[in-house]
């Protein structure tokens, strides 16, 4: 399985990150992936079994191999945030899953899968009512990772699938890269299977996980984090793949590295006016952060997105052969 060559190769990729003293690897069985921080261990919870205590939401403690070299780790980092107060809400969460009275009915729950001919994410959704406004929602938990969005904004993720929102500023044309996977030629397929095996590698470990998805993630709020790294481009150069030449391979790796907004504000006013709406599925889609706070997502599957609407620009087709 693509799976289990890829994490070996890449299992000690920045040898000088600090590991964690609990497992945080992600794979269970052969070829599918939990979203939670591990498989197995103290940091194997979920809300139907949460952590007894607020220790494990220390990630300076827990995973401490998200954070920037010059982080002084004994200071308190309650799921990535440096300020306890902005994550009251996830405290609530959690606190009323381990009291057992109710931590949101749970809305979506993938395994991610990993073989030969696609990669899928894991993710679990649940319901949860943000204080204190009161407002509806969903909170999306993958690796460590938080997003939470009103309801209003994301009616499908009961069903499994997110819409996604994207400004352009003013330009007037969205490039969007089309192909069908099984439709490739024989050497545009050993770069999607390439491919692949690095999307897996990079979502076989939660520490790996968290620092690829905000490598390009350059913020005031996440400069704690090892962000701003291109720890991916990293990998994907060592998987083979040539990323900087025109072709396949560089429109591949392009699409995978933008980012979309589970916000439509986000894609209508602070990065538009024109921008476009596209959907996918929950399990193709994986989440930075939240206190970043701009619900940010990136997709491993470019064929796996569907237009939903344009406004002020049309979209351009990629070709895999361009």
């Amino acid at each position: 399985m693509v799976l289990d060559k890829a994490a070996g190769k890449y299992s000690d990729v920045k040898k000088s990150t600090p590991r964690s003293r609990f497992s945080t690897s992600t794979i269970v069985g052969s070829e599918y992936l939990v979203p939670w921080l591990a498989a197995q261990g103290p940091l194997a919870y979920s809300p139907t079994e949460p952590p007894m205590r607020d220790y494990f939401f220390q990630y300076g403690w827990v995973v401490p191999g998200i954070f920037h070299p010059k982080v002084n780790l004994r200071q308190h980092y309650y799921f990535g945030h440096d300020i306890k107060e902005h994550t009251a809400w996830l405290f609530d969460f959690w606190h009323n899953a381990r009291k057992g009275n109710g931590a949101g009915a749970q809305q979506y729950h993938a395994l991610g899968m990993a073989s030969d001919i696609g990669v899928t994410a894991p993710i679990a959704v649940y319901q949860h009512v943000k204080r204190p406004l009161d407002v509806a929602g969903s909170l999306l938990i993958q690796h460590g990772s938080y997003q939470w969005v009103p309801s209003q904004d994301q009616p499908g993720i009961a069903h499994g699938e997110v819409l996604l929102y994207r400004g352009i500023g003013t330009s007037t044309a969205f490039r969007c890269l089309q192909f069908r996977p099984e439709a490739l030629s024989a050497s545009n397929r050993e770069v999607w299977r390439k491919y692949l095996g690095v999307q897996a590698a990079m979502m076989s470990d939660s520490i790996l996980s968290f620092n690829t998805i905000h490598d390009r993630v350059v913020r005031c709020e996440t400069e704690s984090l090892r962000h701003a790294t291109w720890l991916a481009d990293d990998i994907v150069t060592e998987a083979g793949l040539d990323v900087q030449t025109p072709g396949f391979a560089r429109n591949l790796w392009h699409a995978a590295q933008q980012g979309y907004s589970l916000d439509p504000v986000m894609g209508m006013r602070k990065f538009g006016p024109h921008h476009v709406v596209l959907k996918t599925a929950l399990d193709n889609v994986r989440i930075t952060t939240f206190f970043a706070h701009e619900s940010e997502v990136k997709i491993i599957d470019p064929s796996r997105l569907s237009l939903v609407d344009a406004v002020g620009c049309e979209v351009d087709d990629i070709l895999p052969s361009e």
